[in-house]
């Protein structure tokens, strides 16, 4: 889980694909990318 000020994500990573959701809200909209796509926004973003 990545986050501050309860500003949360969470991250499941699976063989193929990253799947992203909001942890407050599980139910409602979320993300899927490549594991390539999530890996170029990890590195871009540290």
């Amino acid at each position: 889980m990545l986050g501050s000020g309860g500003q949360c994500v969470e991250v499941a990573a699976c063989p193929h694909t990253t799947h992203i959701r909001d942890s407050k809200n599980p139910d409602g909209p979320h993300l899927t990318v490549s594991g390539e796509t999530w890996a170029a926004f990890v590195s871009s973003a540290s």
